[in-house]
């Protein structure tokens, strides 16, 4: 990841302080062309070198983080396939297509864990929303994943505020193995248990 220009981030923190924190976490989803850690990073900065409140300015950044993503789902949920397809002639044709793909594989599951993988990130709650899972299913699962994922890079962002943008770049690979990890450690689990049931029957 190269180290980024800040500048629009910069304005817009000058301009509405904390509402700016809720304001690029919310237009990421939308296309702002930075990415998600970087962002959420940089609210924590803010509280280091600004002297924002930290809890306030947390509060403002995940409500622009989830916010977006429900609103994001919700468009799926109403447009449904349609949307799938119109988006599938897009530059979101990848991620949707490997979302698509984790999903059935995973099922719910899949909504927690994509908070921690970039790319497919972005095209989660459109997919998920558009396969008509409820609110409440979602929300289960996407409310304490966004809020670990904000949690992680925000404290990044207050603990080195100068040199958090290299940090990222090694912090993402170590989380996709993380979730590989844990991924590998459930569908051990699943088999141990499949076997034992055979088992019994037999």
């Amino acid at each position: 990841m190269k180290i980024m220009d800040f500048s629009l981030l910069v304005e817009l923190v000058q301009k509405y302080g904390y509402f700016s924190m809720f304001l690029f976490n919310w237009l990421l989803l939308f296309g702002l062309p930075i990415p998600n850690e970087v962002a959420a990073s940089f609210t924590g900065v803010l509280t280091e070198l600004n002297g924002f409140n930290v809890i306030t300015a947390f509060i403002s950044a995940y409500l622009g983080l989830i916010t977006a993503t429900l609103f994001a789902f919700s468009i799926g949920k109403y447009f449904g396939p349609r949307l799938i397809n119109r988006l599938n002639r897009t530059r979101m044709q990848r991620p949707i297509h490997s979302f698509s793909e984790f999903l059935d594989k995973r099922g719910n599951l899949a909504i927690g864990f994509s908070f921690f993988l970039p790319g497919i990130r972005w095209a989660m709650p459109y997919v998920v929303g558009a396969n008509q899972v409820s609110y409440k299913t979602f929300l289960t699962y996407a409310l304490p994943s966004s809020f670990l994922w904000m949690m992680i890079y925000f404290q990044l962002g207050r603990t080195f505020p100068y040199a958090y943008p290299m940090i990222i770049e090694n912090i993402q690979v170590l989380l996709i193995a993380l979730m590989v990890g844990m991924i590998s450690i459930l569908l051990f689990r699943y088999w141990f248990k499949q076997r034992k049931v055979k088992k019994g029957l037999s």
